[in-house]
């Protein structure tokens, strides 16, 4: 019974803290989106821009180094360029994550919010 109660107050005190929550999630949704991170595969040959907030903002293929890497007549030369696209924008993605997972952590240490042993689970 009295577990219940303490977790009542416990509950109680988090409905009392929402509207500073809100407010601080608005500013944290904001702030991924200005956070900026970048993969690159094939020596800089292929380059992804994102942001923390998981959106990709451009995608760069350098002609040289990609003429050089890939003949276009040949499907095996093709299906590696998609390859190198595809692994610079996974690792923007995962660096996005990464970026996101500790500016949430930051965020809740600073709220007193505990998080689970595992984090957010935006990393996985």
């Amino acid at each position: 019974m009295f577990d219940d109660l303490k977790n009542l107050k416990q509950f109680a005190g988090i409905l009392k803290e929402l509207p500073r929550m809100q407010q601080r999630m608005e500013e944290v949704r904001a702030r991924l989106d200005e956070i900026r991170v970048s993969g690159e595969t094939g020596g800089g040959a292929v380059r992804c821009v994102a942001t923390a907030a998981m959106r990709v903002v451009s995608l760069d293929v350098d002609p040289v180094m990609l003429g050089a890497l890939v003949d276009p007549a040949a499907e095996a030369d093709r299906d590696m360029a998609a390859d190198l696209i595809a692994g610079a924008v996974n690792q923007a993605l995962a660096r996005a994550r990464e970026a996101a997972e500790g500016e949430m952590k930051q965020v809740a240490a600073e709220m007193g919010i505990p998080l689970p042993p595992g984090g957010l689970g935006l990393s996985g």
